[in-house]
């Protein structure tokens, strides 16, 4: 939470040389011992602790002003020179040092430290209902205050918004669902989003051929919707260096129905090393990002995938770890789950892997085979969320079987 100001030694400050506005905003206002979880003052002491001194190139000098945490792994430091704010990470193994300059002045430092500050630490009470409108306004001004501070979206205060959107949208979807197609569909960008994909422009998509988890949307997609939020026409969306099936299971969690490409046939069973390159891509991920097109229909039915997510919904609020396409094998799924479990001791869990999405599922995402159910909880709590969702289940009479869902 923001906290009282800690300020400098003014004879320090001008034995520094500090510019006349840095001087005055250091040893008057001053800055927040925390803020928002991206700030701290409380960093150790030391050759870097507050306020240190360190040199820099031809005489000039650095001013430690804090970190991003307590550890001191990071530290801002003020360019006494240049006026700049830079970011300087103290672990960057075999590289070495590594700096960023974060902001081009104290000043638009503190406001962004204070006006992001300011929001992540309002409580749930003081928080709008348009809470991620109101985060999008903050960010929209302080990128008019201080552009190159966004210049890339891997830039630190860039990270930052968006950590604190994915936040936003968790809360929002969490208060209530979607109350139209376009609400849906813009969370389901946003699930997209904290799992690691990047909604990039047209051309950006086309000159980023090696980069992994990119989404590039038509620039008139927004035609697609009436005035009401109504999907009135398919949406085609570009993606390259992921999974269909993780793209299909975003949209299914928020109710659309995400039609992704025909799979190729399988190669010649007896080509050994098309064999193995299924192996590997299966266990650690292609070597290449692969690409393609997934459609988002208009008037369409839920998918039975929708069925299961919307059960999957149910038992996440039960404390389950409910998850589909989890990982491309059941060991790798399970290693999962203990990540994200809070009592590893009694574990709850429901999810299946991405080479039973892939072989379960058709492109629509309607169930063609048998889809099997990883599991650890109550058997009769996951089955009566999954049958009255409409699906044909299973129910295991042992922990060493799994669920079984089967195609209507």
């Amino acid at each position: 939470m923001m906290t009282e100001a800690v300020t400098l030694d003014v004879e320090k400050g001008k034995e520094l040389g500090l510019r006349e506005a840095d001087l005055v905003l250091l040893t008057e206002t001053g800055l927040p011992r925390s803020a928002g979880g991206h700030f701290s003052t409380d960093i150790p002491d030391g050759p870097l602790g507050l306020f240190a001194v360190v040199p820099l190139a031809e005489g000039n000098h650095g001013l430690i002003v804090g970190g991003p945490h307590q550890d001191g792994d990071m530290v801002f430091f003020l360019d006494v020179d240049e006026g700049a704010v830079v970011l300087v990470d103290l672990d960057g193994g075999d590289e070495g040092l590594k700096f960023e300059v974060v902001n081009t002045s104290l000043a638009s430092f503190a406001e962004f430290v204070q006006r992001l500050g300011a929001y992540a630490d309002a409580s749930p009470a003081e928080r709008p209902a348009d809470d991620k409108a109101r985060l999008a306004e903050i960010a929209a001004s302080l990128q008019t205050l201080d552009p190159e501070a966004f210049r890339h979206p891997h830039c630190w205060w860039a990270m930052v918004v968006a950590r604190h959107r994915r936040a936003a949208a968790r809360r929002e979807r969490e208060r209530a669902p979607a109350a139209s197609h376009a609400e849906a569909f813009d969370r389901a960008l946003d699930r997209l989003e904290e799992k690691g994909w990047r909604h990039v422009t047209g051309e950006e998509f086309a000159s980023a051929t090696g980069e992994w988890g990119l989404l590039a949307l038509p620039p008139d997609f927004t035609d697609a919707f009436a005035a009401d939020g109504t999907l009135l026409r398919d949406v085609d969306v570009r993606w390259r260096g992921g999974l269909a099936s993780e793209l299909q299971s975003a949209f299914a969690w928020e109710g659309l129905v995400l039609r992704v490409p025909e799979e190729d046939p399988e190669d010649d069973p007896e080509d050994f090393e098309a064999a193995m390159d299924r192996l590997m891509a299966a266990a650690h991920g292609p070597t290449e990002p692969g690409e393609g097109t997934v459609t988002c229909l208009a008037a369409e039915e839920p998918s039975d995938l929708c069925r299961v997510l919307r059960a999957f919904e149910l038992l996440a609020a039960q404390g389950y770890v409910a998850e589909p396409a989890l990982w491309p094998t059941t060991s790798g799924c399970w290693e999962r789950v203990a990540e994200r479990s809070q009592d590893t001791e009694a574990l709850k869990a429901v999810f299946w892997n991405t080479q039973s999405h892939d072989s379960a599922f058709d492109v629509r995402g309607d169930l063609v085979e048998q889809l099997h159910l990883g599991w650890a909880g109550d058997p009769e709590e996951i089955g009566a969320a999954l049958a009255a969702a409409g699906l044909a289940v299973q129910v295991p009479q042992d922990e060493g079987t799994t669920f079984i869902l089967d195609p209507a």
